[in-house]
């Protein structure tokens, strides 16, 4: 009989794992975002935890009257960590676990380190792995003494006020923290807002593996040459956005001013959000001279007709030198 409350114990959190998890990966915004979320993020990941750090219950005689001022006792045996301790407990690991998560995927991506999707996946998989190895523990303590959802709780949750007066007051506390902390933290994380909107944008080459990296970029364009490149723009402005970006040839002088520039090339695209664009496209130069500054200035919808560092939305420069081959590179290259 134990062994079957076990079961249903870890279904009943695998679903309640699973839920939040395929709501909030669906896309689905608004209040219910926030309350499925909230769920997963500040409360199951650290009660998983608790069944595996505390598997057993602890024997109590009837005849004792042992009642805690927090859960309360409906028969013989309790959970040794009292229902509603175990449940702040769950919360406060929780929230304990968020800037942890959010560490260990910066030093994976700093990307997606703040964002909401990673950090509740992460969340999750560190509920199911804690409610999965909670069980295989929970599962070699004696039935009898083994720790199960108390699915009677509601009278040890009621018996909580029938204290004293000191006692309630401190429930009560305990409680709303609980619930100002989950609301704080939830709106803050869970929930979209305004200041997660952002668009990221690089360039890439492509290296000797034919793979695209943030690097590699040529110090020298011979004139009339040419380079290929590729310009990534990621969406994460929560909405469908057209961007446009200017690509410009710029010759900058020690104070920074642009003195002479040129329009290399101007494309478009409209993404969904969390939609990445690759743009490849070639960069020939219409002028040379060294340190000239190839500049890649986006903006969001049409592209004015001066465009410019200071009103393009976002951009990203790279310095390269326009001038013909040097003699002595010339003819290492025959003589190889």
């Amino acid at each position: 009989m134990r062994n079957r409350a076990l079961a249903a114990d870890v279904v009943l959190t695998l679903v309640a794992i699973a839920v939040p998890t395929a709501a909030v990966a669906s896309g689905i915004v608004g209040p219910i975002r926030a309350v499925l979320g909230g769920f997963l993020l500040l409360f199951l990941p650290g009660y998983a935890l608790t069944t595996l750090v505390f598997p057993a219950t602890e024997t109590v005689s009837a005849e004792e009257g042992s009642q805690s001022p927090m859960a309360g006792t409906d028969g013989p045996r309790r959970a040794s960590l009292p229902l509603l301790e175990r449940l702040a407990l769950g919360f406060g690991l929780s929230i304990a676990l968020v800037p942890v998560f959010a560490w260990g995927l910066s030093s994976v991506n700093a990307d997606i380190a703040f964002e909401t999707t990673s950090i509740l996946g992460v969340s999750a998989a560190t509920a199911v792995i804690g409610t999965l190895s909670g069980a295989v523990r929970r599962f070699r303590v004696p039935s009898e003494s083994r720790y199960v959802i108390p699915f009677g709780g509601l009278r040890s949750l009621r018996s909580m006020w029938a204290t004293s007066n000191v006692d309630r007051a401190l429930n009560v506390a305990l409680t709303l923290s609980i619930v100002v902390a989950a609301v704080v933290v939830t709106a803050g994380i869970v929930a979209p807002n305004e200041g997660e909107s952002f668009t990221q944008v690089a360039i890439l080459t492509e290296n000797d593996d034919g793979d695209l990296v943030a690097g590699n970029y040529p110090e020298r364009i011979a004139p009339g040459g040419s380079a290929e490149m590729v310009l990534q723009v990621e969406n994460y402005e929560q909405q469908a956005t057209t961007y446009t970006v200017v690509v410009q040839l710029q010759r900058v002088d020690d104070d920074g001013r642009v003195v002479e520039q040129a329009e290399l090339n101007q494309f478009s695209q409209t993404l969904a959000d969390r939609q990445t664009w690759q743009a490849t496209h070639v960069v020939q130069p219409t002028f040379e001279g060294e340190n000239l500054r190839i500049a890649y200035l986006v903006y969001k919808g049409d592209a004015p007709a001066q465009a410019s560092l200071d009103s393009a939305y976002r951009s990203v420069t790279l310095w390269t030198d326009v001038t013909p081959t040097p003699v002595e590179e010339t003819e290492e290259t025959n003589d190889e």
